[in-house]
């Protein structure tokens, strides 16, 4: 079922969740610190491969494609996000033109789009619930990325606010109420000693609630998985998606709980 994880500061690309080996069967996730100059020199074998900023710039080029700049924020808070989205069987070359931090995630893919790159003018911006279940939730690659399986984006909670609310999962192919995706989350807090608790359940009796922090990253493979805010604290999570089989969000409401969308 789901786990929480903690990782620990370092440098270059650090891989967190390799899929079978935690509770995921399609999604690596990975985290990358720069420095001003260095570069990751790789490529995507049989995998579609997503690079998310969180804070810098890089550059990246290969076969077909040579993106300059790209990422204009310091942080999650500092305004939209951008990202590279690379195809399989594709050599890259990612460098960084700040000191940078980012995310590597990957999904198996027999084939997927072509190399692009996804700048703050390309992300949806969503508003999204009321009252203390309000958040912003701006899609970074949904319906406007080409790609096989991955599908990412990001949440924030003002503080004190849930979202994931009313609880929702897709966890079952059962198109079109809902599909089979996998899915992991990575927080950040503002400021950085706050907390949220990330709730998991199942109808079949699976229930945990983990307190997560700063940069803790928690693995979603099935169940319903609303997340709230400390108060005074405001809540950030990358989300990142892979699909079993259509690439699309279905996903479906806890059917005790969906009545707050109409407020009764």
């Amino acid at each position: 079922m789901a786990t929480h994880l903690r990782p620990k500061e370092g440098s270059g690309l650090r891989w967190i969740v390799k899929r079978k080996r935690q509770d995921l069967s399609l999604l690596d996730f990975g985290l990358v610190n720069l420095k001003k100059g260095e570069a990751l020199r790789d490529g995507t074998k049989d995998e579609e491969m997503v690079f998310h900023l969180f804070g810098g710039s890089c550059s990246a080029s290969g076969e077909g494609f040579d993106f300059k700049k790209v990422g204009d924020r310091d942080d999650v808070f500092g305004g939209k996000a951008s990202a590279l989205y690379i195809p399989p069987h594709t050599r890259y070359v990612i460098e960084a033109v700040t000191d940078l931090h980012a995310a590597i995630c990957t999904a198996p893919a027999g084939a997927g789009g072509a190399p692009r790159v996804i700048r703050p003018k390309d992300v949806g911006v969503r508003k999204v619930g009321k009252g203390n279940w309000y958040r912003e939730v701006h899609d970074v690659g949904v319906e406007n990325l080409e790609a096989k399986s991955l599908i990412f984006g990001e949440t924030f909670n003002p503080p004190g606010n849930w979202s994931s609310a009313p609880p929702h999962k897709h966890d079952v192919d059962n198109p079109p109420e809902e599909g089979k995706l996998e899915e992991l989350y990575y927080y950040r807090l503002r400021p950085v000693q706050g907390f949220g608790l990330q709730r998991v359940y199942t109808a079949d009796g699976y229930d945990q609630v983990f307190v997560v922090g700063d940069g803790d990253v928690v693995t979603l493979p099935r169940g319903f998985h609303p997340v709230v805010a400390a108060p005074g604290y405001d809540l950030y999570y990358f989300w990142v998606l892979a699909a079993f089989k259509e690439r699309k969000l279905r996903a479906r409401d806890d059917p005790k709980h969906k009545w707050i969308k109409n407020g009764s």
